[in-house]
């Protein structure tokens, strides 16, 4: 295998986690996001200290779930907050209904991960579509419920429960219209039709019959030409049925923003569902920095000479067995910190993972993905191998997000999710793994860093351009199909890289094999800040490991729903959007590479220190003159000095003529 040939396979998938904590959780606290975005972007979400049920995921039952004990607690709740004198009361019912929501969440993703390892079973495809409806319908049920009680007398006594962080968001929350409800359940409605056209296969009617994919698999016998039409013809048909599949949820999504009172889904999705302290502004910003920084760092880097004897023993990994990597994982995220390791150990005595390829009739779910347990304060891993290094990666990368759900301790009707934060949390652990690379893959080390570095410059780039054609798309909701794919290729064009097939017509049709633009939307600008920032602690990692690791362990004790930029400048990362700052960045990585650069590269001078800069430069200034007068002076003495030289040689070859004649 030579270096790059996965970099077009997306393989990370937070994105159908996120697609629950998007239409679920927003039900239940969205409106309330909306008005105090602002305010949560200034605040830390630290986690608090959680309880572990230990118990094997084998043992964790799974049933239909009954709302009919939750409305009950609501009732009671709303009947008790109407009496004065019943403090204990209304506690107990406010923590009955905050728990059973917990268990409601649990068992969704439980359905969730079933439906996962086959779309194409029908009855795990009915329940998981149940256990979203009714957490979304109990979730602004619940916060309606409670918002009842914080208008009560109880109002003091409910919001020292809730905390200063939860109160504000049940205080202003605004029930869901009907319409919303309607739209919230069309769009998860889409996604199972697009699961289910992702998993399948496509054929197209050609001149010399019906081709499908799985058909030109088995066609050995093709000449190079034939084969790339039948491609072409199949990549079109998956652009149009995907591609329209995507249009529609981008109807849907326009009217959601339009609900919310924004003008358009990006705006929205910034602000209310991702609750990010930058701005679309700031975001369209980094893509200009990121085509004049980390583009040429990026095409600079894929000329360095990595061993293929290093590549070709990564290819070994091919054959390892589940056993193989999580024995493997367990011991490096155990080098990194002691506490990894025994979460990592937790996580396997107690089954919460699921690491594999669909088997023949199944049709499980291209993506890998970490989501919570509320009720268990633990997680599950949803990994789809494909039986590379990348596997390796993929598992320690989930861990990075099973750690921050371990360590948290939000209840999930108050749970909000910082796409960046909790993505630096996975692509960190990534990078610092790194240092493990020789125990881990022998010679192949060499190319498992090299990959490893790559791999973020990639993502940056990748989330820049997914983020420029999101926000294009969003921004005009009717662009046509085939604008959209010219539009894609013109913004591709931009970042000086084929990163997807061109075709004749000067249009891109691979972007609807990225999932998270159907899933969640506006979700990838997180990777590239959040690749950024693990890149930074990686450099750091190279002059301070003890340093790096206590970063990120602080990282994951912020929990999964820290206000992005607010988080790095606590922990002493860089500023991403500060232009000098990323290049800064850039420099570091140049010389960790081994890449030449001009002057040092990786320092950002202070303001103090450009000013005695220009001081230096004015003193510098008087002292070149004086160089210049110098110059001149020695250029007058050297003429001077030949033509005595000339004059002399006159001299004697005239003393030598007058000598021989006299001579005569």
């Amino acid at each position: 295998m030579n270096k790059g040939m996965w970099k077009r396979n997306l393989r990370r998938g937070a994105a159908l986690a996120l697609t629950l904590v998007m239409s679920l959780s927003i039900a239940a606290c969205g409106a309330a996001q909306e008005r105090l975005a602002a305010q949560a972007a200034g605040n830390a979400g630290v986690a608090g200290v959680m309880a572990h049920e230990a118990v094997p995921y084998s043992r964790r039952p799974y049933e239909h779930y009954d709302p009919a004990v939750m409305e009950q607690a609501m009732a009671d709740f709303e009947q008790a907050c109407a009496v004065e004198g019943r403090d204990e009361e209304v506690l107990r019912l406010y923590d009955a209904i905050v728990d059973e929501y917990d268990r409601l969440a649990t068992l969704t993703y439980m359905a969730q991960l079933e439906y996962d390892a086959d779309v194409s079973d029908e009855q795990a495809a009915s329940e998981q579509a149940y256990t979203t409806d009714i957490y979304s319908e109990m979730g602004d049920k619940a916060a309606a419920c409670l918002k009842k009680g914080m208008n009560s007398s109880y109002k003091k006594v409910l919001a020292d429960k809730m905390g200063i962080e939860n109160a504000p968001y049940i205080e202003y929350y605004r029930e869901n219209t009907g319409e919303l409800t309607e739209l919230n359940r069309k769009e998860q409605e889409l996604l199972r039709e697009y699961d289910k056209l992702a998993a399948g296969d496509f054929t197209v009617e050609l001149e010399n019959g019906q081709w499908s994919y799985s058909r030109l698999e088995r066609e050995p016998d093709l000449d190079d030409g034939q084969y790339a039409e039948i491609e072409d013809a199949l990549v079109r048909e998956k652009n149009r049925v995907l591609g329209s599949k995507f249009r529609e949820l981008v109807q849907v999504r326009r009217r959601i923003a339009e609900l919310k009172g924004y003008d358009n889904y990006a705006q929205y999705s910034f602000e209310a569902v991702y609750g990010r302290d930058y701005t679309l502004q700031d975001a369209e910003e980094l893509c200009a920095d990121v085509k004049t920084s980390i583009v040429p760092l990026n095409n600079d880097i894929w000329h360095m000479d990595v061993a293929q004897e290093s590549y070709d023993s990564l290819d070994l990994m091919e054959e390892s067995s589940t056993e193989d990597i999580l024995a493997c994982v367990g011991r490096t995220v155990k080098s990194v910190n002691p506490e990894l390791g025994e979460i990592f150990r937790y996580m396997q005595d107690n089954e919460l993972y699921d690491i594999r390829s669909g088997e023949d009739g199944q049709d499980r779910v291209d993506n890998n993905y970490t989501v919570g347990f509320p009720s268990y304060g633990d997680a599950f891993i949803f990994i789809n191998r494909n039986h590379t290094f990348t596997d390796y990666q993929s598992l320690i990368h989930e861990f990075g997000h099973f750690s921050s759900y371990y360590y948290n301790s939000v209840p999930e009707l108050f749970q909000g999710y910082s796409v960046d934060v909790c993505e630096v949390q996975s692509q960190g652990l990534e990078m610092l793994a790194n240092q493990y690379a020789g125990d881990m893959f022998g010679e192949g080390a060499e190319a498992f860093e090299f990959e490893s570095v790559t791999d973020m410059l990639y993502v940056t780039i990748m989330s820049c351009m997914l983020q420029e054609f999101e926000e294009a798309v969003y921004m005009e909701p009717d662009m046509s199909l085939e604008d959209m794919n010219r539009t894609f290729k013109e913004i591709q064009d931009s970042y000086h890289g084929w990163y997807y097939d061109v075709y004749d017509e000067g249009v891109c049709y691979d972007w609807v094999d990225v999932s998270h633009l159907f899933y969640s939307p506006l979700y990838y600008m997180g990777y590239g800040t959040s690749a950024l920032s693990a890149l930074d602690l990686w450099t750091m990692s190279r002059s301070d490991w003890d340093g790096a690791v206590d970063t990120y362990m602080g990282l994951l004790h912020e929990g999964l729903d820290a206000p992005y930029c607010g988080t790095m400048n606590r922990c002493g990362l860089r500023d991403v959007f500060d232009s000098r700052e990323l290049e800064s960045l850039a420099g570091d990585v140049r010389r960790l590479q081994g890449l030449e650069q001009d002057g040092e590269g990786s320092e950002v001078p202070s303001q103090e220190d450009a000013g005695q800069a220009g001081t230096d430069l004015e003193g510098s200034s008087d002292s070149g003159l004086r160089v210049v007068g110098l110059l001149v002076l020695a250029g007058i003495c050297v003429i001077l000095i030949f033509q005595v030289m000339i004059l002399c040689t006159g001299f004697v070859i005239i003393w030598l003529i007058v000598r021989k004649k006299r001579e005569e």
